[in-house]
């Protein structure tokens, strides 16, 4: 859940995790401007520069958002000058976040379409488990 009381960052709390969303994992040496911009070219997308998202401990990591009628997606960078924001997923850069839970057939259509971005060298589906999204806090 993402709480707004500190003006404008995002900071997330998962004590409560009722949300269902699904991650994708990202590998690309790319900077988070040009990746957002060619994911956008490539896919029709229209991410833009959201405020940092702010994790429990104080790191700040870069987040882009794209919004429209039928879905929310973040693009958020996995990494800051403090670390990573998923330890577990240190191999990957960016994890894209979209707000509902995809089926198969919708994770594999997504996984197909992001392969076809050039600066993306790598993607896979990354599990989701409240474990593992403790290190969000």
């Amino acid at each position: 859940m993402v709480n707004e009381d500190m003006g404008k960052r995002n900071i997330i709390n998962l004590d409560s995790l009722s949300v269902v969303f699904t991650l994708l994992g990202i590998s690309s040496h790319e900077n988070d401007y040009r990746l957002s911009w060619s994911i956008n070219e490539q896919l029709g997308l229209a991410f833009t520069k959201n405020e940092n998202l702010v994790a429990g401990d104080g790191r700040e990591f870069t987040c882009f958002v794209h919004e429209d009628e039928y879905q929310s997606l973040l693009l958020i960078s996995n990494r800051c000058e403090n670390g990573f924001l998923l330890e577990k997923f240190k191999n990957i850069d960016f994890i894209l976040k979209f707000n509902v839970e995809l089926n198969e057939t919708e994770v594999s259509e997504w996984l197909g379409n992001l392969k076809k971005v050039s600066l993306i060298s790598a993607i896979f589906c990354i599990p989701v488990n409240k474990k593992m999204l403790r290190v969000l806090k």
